[in-house]
């Protein structure tokens, strides 16, 4: 059986890929990067993260994560953006 592996055990900054729904692209970046800036603070804000950057692409985001504790990253991925 092959063990978990757990990356969020560390205050390390993190690096996440996150896409829409079936890849689909947006078709007004600037509204989906409101959207993203939105919600993604909001979420952060609850569990005192940071996001030193992120870029939003026409299909999906990238963003480096920061959280003061460990297993918050995890968390954040499994719960928010349901």
């Amino acid at each position: 059986m092959v063990k978990r592996r757990v990356y969020d055990d560390e205050k390390h900054i993190h690096f996440v890929t996150c896409s829409g729904y079936r890849r689909r692209k947006y078709r007004e970046v600037d509204h989906a990067r409101r959207i993203v800036i939105g919600q993604l603070g909001s979420k952060l804000a609850n569990r005192d993260g940071r996001c030193p950057g992120f870029v939003v692409l026409p299909d999906h985001v990238y963003a480096l994560l920061w959280f003061p504790q460990t297993r918050q990253l995890s968390q954040l991925m499994s719960v928010s953006f349901r």
